[in-house]
């Protein structure tokens, strides 16, 4: 039998290893306790706090009149936590609660809404979702209900807010103002981004249930910052005449889609711009940026650069004689024809340059192109760089077409391609790009980068403003930019253009009708355009109506399909635009004498009754005898101030009213 020692010595080597465990559990608690311990407290805290990424409100985007573009609407997400809602409190008003939230979330029944909150309350859920997407002024409603007005957390009110992007102007210009989501960045928005987002802030947020967060205060740890304002070259006013003006001859003309623009001659601020596409249904909307992305042939729009070159180079001048023969010229196999041309006849015979461009023959330019640099292509391509024709715009914009101008020795340069180029073909331009052309012939000579951005501003200061850039001081001689400006009046007036004549404004432009997939066979698909600026003595905008795919049975020529856009916008901002007019609008005194229904003398001093009369009738009489007009509406007067027989001067300002 073992001694009492030996028992023990075998008791103690048997508990050797617990307490050598213990000793390892001491020290591993003491571990955890002062060195481990700081760390684990803080991310088990962070497991239930944490600090969230608070979204910056977005800066707002103007126009250069004051009326928002587009702005950031803050819009709450409601959610209860039933749970932490006081028994007493829970019991007496929940019924009163549910009452309210059937009024303001009929999704259900204010007995379902009792039923399911008590529900929620028994399984201890602490996010309960009420609503979303609700206003400011629903939110503070809704935080008088009973129980939420207990206050937000002995209420169990919780509310999250976030931003949606609203433009107060609805789609007009909506390709323009663009986008910046998951989806891309476009336009304005995307553009400009950098200076609209801000800073976002940090607040602390507690976990409650099933990834659910609900903020710990009512402050934030680091304050977001708000996005700066961007204020647009954008008229409203102009805006809005653009894109009806536009949308009436898209409508009339079934056309696939097409595009407007109007900028200001000497600061190339973009006043106004429409983009509309045809939906399958047959409406329109914005559906892209064409006037920046979409780079086709222009057609004879271009003709304003061949002649500019030739009248440049001096191989030329406006009284040359070019012979146009019958409307038919043939190179290389390939048919070039006015558009006059039928069955083997047509043409305009021998005319001058002016008179062949104010026609618009295709053969007169070609030929006098083609038989002066057929033997040095490159010199006429040269003078195409030398305009400043070849390199995009570098508009902020995202998404602007390149420009295409062959050259010789290009894999696609043919015995063809320099007579094609003369009237428009075998080049691509975005109709912003034709437009910067023609803005430089109306500003002078200096051709300058077309502007979206007028400044960058916080809380009304201006910050940053976005200055003229000038892409070419001279395009061309001042002798050689006052011939082709009298051949753009002469279009409209003896030329392809004289329906866009107006007693109200005068015009000048090109017209431009482009086939579209020519090399295919059985396709008859145009492009309609117009070029131009107004008033052509002394030039405040420039202006390009682009149609593509008009229903050809109802028109494609740019003078009956494009032009009268341009006129109807020329005639509605002049209109709409308050001016000295102490020199009466050419055309004006014409108007006098010739039309019957003038049958109105006015004096010095009295102001007659205009009432009945059209408005050109009416500006045509007020303006011829120094007063001053501004006019609102179309139509016939149906309003005027001062009244008639008024005792005024005869420079006093007289308002009309039509409709």
């Amino acid at each position: 039998m073992e001694d009492r020692k030996s028992i023990l010595n075998r008791m103690y080597i048997a508990a050797i290893p617990f307490f050598l465990m213990a000793v390892f559990v001491l020290i591993k608690l003491f571990i955890i306790q002062y060195a481990e311990g700081p760390d684990l407290r803080a991310r088990s805290q962070k497991e239930v706090i944490r600090e969230i990424n608070i979204q910056a409100d977005r800066g707002n985007i103007f126009s250069s009149d004051g009326k928002l573009l587009a702005t950031s609407m803050p819009v709450y997400d409601l959610f209860m936590d039933p749970y932490t809602v006081a028994e007493e409190d829970f019991t007496a008003n929940i019924s009163a609660l549910s009452l309210e939230l059937g009024k303001k979330f009929p999704v259900r029944s204010a007995r379902q809404w009792e039923t399911y909150l008590r529900m929620k309350r028994d399984a201890k859920s602490r996010y309960v979702r009420l609503g979303e997407d609700i206003s400011f002024s629903d939110l503070q409603k809704i935080r008088e209900f009973p129980i939420f007005n207990l206050g937000r957390y002995k209420g169990g009110l919780i509310y999250e807010q976030k931003n949606y992007r609203k433009m107060p102007l609805g789609k007009i210009a909506e390709r323009t103002i663009g986008y910046d989501h998951l989806r891309g960045r476009t336009g304005i928005e995307g553009a400009f981004s950098s200076f609209l987002s801000g800073t976002d802030g940090v607040r602390l947020k507690q976990k409650v249930s099933k990834g659910n967060w609900k903020p710990v205060t009512d402050s934030y740890e680091i304050e977001p910052e708000d996005g700066l304002d961007v204020v647009t070259t954008i008229d409203t006013k102009i805006q809005d005449i653009v894109h009806h003006e536009l949308l009436k001859a898209l409508e009339r003309f079934e056309a696939d889609h097409g595009c407007a623009v109007v900028m200001d001659v000497k600061t190339g601020a973009i006043r106004g711009i429409a983009n509309l596409g045809r939906t399958e249904e047959g409406t329109y909307f914005e559906k892209r940026n064409y006037a920046v992305w979409e780079s086709t042939e222009p057609g004879s729009t271009f003709k304003l650069a061949s002649v500019m070159i030739a009248l440049e180079d001096g191989i030329a001048d406006t009284n040359t004689l070019v012979d146009t023969e019958n409307g038919l010229y043939e190179i290389y196999g390939k048919k070039i024809k006015d558009s006059n041309y039928r069955n083997g006849k047509g043409g305009y015979g021998r005319v001058t340059l002016k008179r062949a461009f104010e026609v618009s023959s295709n053969v007169g330019i070609v030929k006098l192109i083609y038989d002066n640099y057929k033997d040095e292509p490159s010199r006429f391509v040269d003078r195409l760089y030398t305009l400043g024709l070849h390199d995009p715009l570098g508009l902020a914009i995202k998404g602007e077409g390149t420009p295409l101008i062959p050259k010789p020795g290009d894999k696609n340069w043919s015995g063809i391609t320099l007579p094609w180029m003369a009237f428009g073909y075998q080049v691509s331009f975005t109709p912003l790009q034709v437009l910067t052309l023609y803005n430089a012939v109306a500003n002078d000579g200096t051709m300058i980068k077309p502007r979206f951005i007028e400044s960058i501003s916080k809380h009304g200061k201006v910050i940053q403003n976005n200055e003229v850039q000038v892409i070419n001081p001279s395009i061309c001689s001042k002798e050689t930019l006052a011939k082709v400006r009298s051949m753009l009046d002469g279009v409209v007036e003896n030329g392809t253009a004289t329906n866009l004549q107006s007693p109200l404004v005068k015009i000048a432009g090109k017209t431009g009708t482009c086939q579209l997939n020519y090399w295919k066979r059985d396709t008859r698909d145009y492009q309609a355009s117009f070029a131009g600026y107004f008033p052509a003595d002394n030039p405040q905008y420039t202006c390009i109506v682009v149609v593509n795919k008009p229903n050809n049975h109802m028109g494609y020529y740019g003078s009956t399909v494009a032009g009268p856009v341009f006129k109807a916008i020329a005639e509605n901002i002049y209109l709409d635009t308050p001016r000295d007019l102490d020199q009466p609008v050419q055309g004006f005194a014409e108007l006098l004498g010739t039309d019957a229904s003038n049958d109105i003398t006015v004096t010095q001093k009295k102001v007659p009754n205009l009432k009945g009369k059209s408005g050109s009738d009416a500006l045509s009489i007020l303006e011829n005898h120094g007063y001053k007009v501004k006019i609102k509406g179309n139509g016939k007067v149906i309003w005027q101030y001062p009244p008639a027989g008024s005792d005024v001067g005869n420079s006093a300002l007289i308002e009309l009213k039509l409709g």
